[in-house]
């Protein structure tokens, strides 16, 4: 059959004809690229190898079909952020108007997607592989392009705390275009959050959370508009603060709960509200565990008795599940293991309601596993190891859970171990999960798990032993740097 005139090739790979009655940018493979796969470490929150192959060749049409395409968002959107009509997103996709050729051009439009200039490298050097070049040309240029590459615990607080980011000035107008464009970059922070943890993550959340809050301060919009971006600015704030609570960064987390905590309850969003309560237990929990400080414990069931009631009118099984998890690990920390047990039976009821149409989309982890993995946790707070290894290998069994979860649980299971007095098998369990961390997973969450297993086996004088202390030694220096 002879090839239709008015299909034409996919931008990125050149190879699959898309119909003209498709409206996505990219064919299927490719938009599964740029989209869902994580194999990458990101420079940046919409790298991928057919964005950094598109630029090492200089084509700025694939270039822009790519970042289209990725956030899943039509030209008429993607035009309103960039301040380009629809027809001109049409002619720069299809190579007829070399608009975006212009370097200037190029770097507006970095700065309004707030695309680090270390993303851009593949343009400057020609290379897909950032490691193609001499150790010195890649530095120079990575200090020459994106001054916070390297951007320290401290100075990171600091950023936090006045929200003092190099991002470009918000549009004089926003509308649903930007809103969406924040909506997708949101869901992708969490994607990449599951699969790489929140080291590598946490800036460009920050950055990403700056520019909501410039333009939900500085910009004009509609009534409609407004409640959207406020919504989707407290989401950003929230997922902001967990990524730094994965990064062991607590001070920072707290700052942005509490930015996100005032921006839900103005927007009236009882589901972020209730969110950011139930992750403020977690944090609380987390700090009475590592201070031995029982009144952090008691705010957590203060936090769950307000997410509780943000939540009253909300019928998702899924959402009132995790509340009752997290109320469990508030109640273990303070030793009542009758009011435990109570809770994670809760939980189970709840789970066993099945899935319903009012579960956050972020609530998609808390399935039955999720809740053996809090039965393990308290067991051990409550001086149960032995009780909690069967609980943490049945969740592990669980396919389902992602690579960040998996090493968050065996690392756990390794600690449990270890407690239990099965220190062979603990550091056999840690092996398992150290040597990911730093490079592919960047969770300080996950090393600190391991801490007692690098503590508490010093008298073992196995080979496995000293690995294991070398790999998490060199783990805690990758995780320090990030």
């Amino acid at each position: 059959m002879a090839e239709r005139s008015d299909d034409r090739a996919c931008p990125a790979c050149h190879i699959t004809r898309l119909s003209r009655y498709n409206n996505d940018p990219l064919c299927g493979a490719c938009l599964l690229a740029v989209r869902d796969r994580v194999g990458v470490t990101p420079a940046w929150l919409w790298d991928s190898v057919p964005l950094r192959q598109a630029l090492a060749r200089t084509d700025m049409a694939a270039v822009m079909a790519i970042l289209r395409g990725a956030a899943g968002m039509s030209q008429l959107e993607f035009g309103h952020i960039l301040g380009w009509s629809q027809s001109v997103i049409t002619k720069i996709e299809c190579g007829r108007r070399d608009t975006f050729h212009d370097i200037r051009e190029i770097l507006r439009i970095a700065d309004l997607l707030d695309m680090p200039r270390q993303a851009l490298l593949p343009l400057v050097t020609g290379c897909v592989d950032p490691e193609c070049g001499t150790d010195q040309d890649i530095a120079f240029w990575e200090d020459a392009m994106d001054p916070l590459r390297q951007v320290g615990r401290r100075e990171f607080t600091v950023m936090v705390s006045g929200l003092a980011l190099a991002a470009a000035l918000p549009p004089e107008r926003a509308d649903r275009g930007h809103v969406r464009y924040l909506q997708a970059s949101l869901e992708r922070l969490r994607r990449q959050d599951a699969a790489v943890g929140g080291g590598t993550l946490r800036t460009q959340a920050v950055r990403l959370f700056a520019r909501a809050r410039a333009m939900l301060d500085e910009s004009d919009y509609t009534e409609q508009v407004g409640r959207e971006l406020m919504a989707v600015t407290a989401d950003l704030g929230l997922v902001s603060a967990w990524l730094a609570y994965d990064s062991g960064d607590q001070a920072s987390a707290r700052a942005l709960y509490s930015e996100a905590e005032l921006l839900a309850g103005s927007a009236g969003d009882s589901k972020v509200l209730a969110h950011v309560y139930a992750n403020m237990a977690q944090q609380a929990v987390h700090l009475a565990r590592s201070t031995e400080r029982r009144g952090t414990a008691r705010e957590a069931l203060r936090f769950i008795d307000r997410a509780a009631d943000s939540a009253r009118y909300i019928p998702s099984s899924a959402l009132h599940a995790l509340l009752a998890l997290r109320q469990a690990l508030a109640y273990s920390q303070l030793g009542d293991a009758a009011a435990f047990r109570a809770a994670i039976d809760r939980a189970r009821r709840e789970a066993d309601r099945g899935p319903h149409d009012s579960d956050p989309s972020w609530t998609a982890f808390v399935t039955h596993s999720e809740i053996a993995g809090y039965e393990a946790m308290g067991a051990v707070q409550l001086n149960r190891p032995g009780d909690a290894v069967p609980l943490y290998q049945a969740v592990l069994d669980d396919d389902g859970r992602s690579p960040r979860d998996r090493a968050y649980y065996r690392a756990r299971l390794a600690a449990a171990l270890c407690a239990a007095g099965d220190q062979r098998e603990a550091v056999a369990e840690g092996l398992r999960v150290v040597g990911d961390l730093g490079e592919g997973l960047t969770s300080t969450r996950v090393l600190n798990e391991l801490r007692p297993v690098r503590s508490g086996t010093h008298e073992l004088t196995l080979d496995i032993h000293q690995e294991f202390c070398q790999q998490f030694d060199a783990a805690e220096r990758a995780l320090a740097a990030t």
